[in-house]
């Protein structure tokens, strides 16, 4: 027996002009609004005030740290000066420096010369105060950071301006 097709008729031109039409781009998706990046600013906001807070404990801390120091350095001053014997050779505008060495009890290990004066007598008298002192007992209170930053090694000026000649 014969076998039949089934057959249709085609234009040929309709074919190829549908081939040639481009197809139309699909719409793009929008994009969902990150909720990340929201979050993202608000933990940034967050941090953002605790590091004021933070920075402003940091502050408040070293302030109280600078007083705690300059009351130390004015005992430091007021005991040395109990002590220093100006020599009678003594004038205006001379100026000594020392460098002072301490450790932690507050007991003065060494002194140096680092700036003469050009008068012997009141380098000498100058390096004498801070030894008669010996030590300084109330250092023994401090945190060992603020010692070691603050007076393990103390540079000192020994000038006689209350002096009128």
């Amino acid at each position: 027996p014969p076998k039949y097709l089934q057959a249709k008729l085609i234009n040929l031109d309709e074919k190829i002009k549908k081939k040639i039409q481009p197809k139309p781009k699909p719409k793009p998706k929008p994009k969902p609004k990150p909720k990340k990046n929201n979050e993202k600013k608000i933990k940034h906001k967050i941090l953002d005030e605790q590091e004021t807070k933070s920075l402003q404990a940091s502050k408040q801390l070293e302030l109280e740290n600078k007083k705690i120091v300059s009351s130390y350095s004015a005992y430091i001053i007021e005991r040395i000066e109990a002590n220093w014997n100006r020599p009678p050779s003594a004038r205006r505008g001379m100026e000594s420096k020392l460098l002072i060495r301490l450790v932690p009890t507050g007991q003065v290990i060494s002194v140096k010369l680092l700036k003469t004066s050009g008068n012997i007598a009141f380098d000498r008298s100058a390096e004498q105060a801070v030894y008669k002192v010996g030590s300084f007992d109330k250092l023994q209170q401090l945190d060992i950071q603020t010692f070691e930053k603050n007076f393990r090694k103390l540079q000192l000026v020994f000038k006689p301006n209350d002096l009128r000649l």
